[in-house]
């Protein structure tokens, strides 16, 4: 007894059986009819001129519908407003004639005499139309709540009364009065010499000035060990001054002493 054929065993011997036999079969060649008239092609399109007059407007009178019927009233006018009339397309005509523009031609008598250019205002500059609406410091004074803080430079500012509105804030810092100067700051001061300080008359008198000579020279005159030292170690009570010498400046002479 042969052995049972699987399901793939039997597909491929079903396969080899199948090209045995379409290579013993030939294939049949087509008769070929003589005398046989070419089939008609169909007409070709219409022009595109045709076409697009079609698209455009469509015929609507073509639809075997009553008239009388609501829905007809309603998709009549329906294609008309998705199709061009004539009226649009005359009326995108005369847009385009119009934009060519006409020339027109003016008589000589409407050209402007010279007088009548004379007689018309010049074109003022930025400068001279700001100095034309600049104010005066009175009627600056005049349109503000307190005229007193006013200079004569807040004129000139881009907005004056907003400037002497802030200044009249409580606690407002003034601007330095030497802004506006031409010169430097403290140019003026170059070249002077200031003197060097002086102690008061009472104080003089005193002779304070003359011991504390004495105890400088001493200092310059000391070794770099004892400057050293007296850093580490100073000592006190170098310029003591004596009671007595305060007591006729003070009392005497009737002057305000700094003790």
């Amino acid at each position: 007894m042969a052995p049972k054929m699987t399901k793939n065993q039997m597909r491929r011997a079903k396969k080899k059986e199948q090209k045995k036999a379409a290579q013993v079969t030939p294939t049949p060649e087509p008769e070929i009819k003589k005398d046989t008239e070419p089939e008609p092609q169909p007409e070709a399109a219409n022009d595109p001129v045709k076409v697009e007059e079609d698209l455009l407007e469509p015929d609507v009178a073509a639809f075997t519908i009553s008239e009388d019927d609501p829905n007809f009233a309603m998709y009549k006018d329906i294609m008309n407003r998705f199709g061009a009339t004539a009226e649009e397309e005359q009326a995108v005509k005369d847009a385009e004639v119009g934009d060519k523009g006409e020339v027109f031609y003016d008589d000589d008598d409407e050209i402007p005499d010279e007088e009548e250019e004379a007689n018309k205002e010049p074109k003022l500059s930025k400068k001279k139309r700001k100095e034309r609406d600049k104010l005066s410091v009175a009627e600056l004074k005049a349109l503000v709540k307190k005229p007193e803080l006013v200079d004569w430079t807040d004129t000139s500012a881009p907005d004056p009364r907003l400037l002497v509105h802030l200044k009249s804030y409580r606690n407002v810092v003034p601007v330095p009065s030497h802004w506006s100067l031409k010169r430097e700051y403290l140019s003026s001061k170059r070249g002077v010499e200031k003197p060097p300080f002086a102690l008061p008359k009472f104080i003089q008198e005193t002779g304070i000035a003359e011991m504390r000579d004495a105890v400088l020279e001493k200092q310059d005159q000391a070794s770099l060990k004892q400057k050293q030292r007296e850093r580490v170690q100073p000592k006190m009570g170098k310029l003591d001054i004596d009671y007595q010498k305060l007591l006729p400046v003070s009392n005497k002479a009737g002057t305000n002493t700094l003790w």
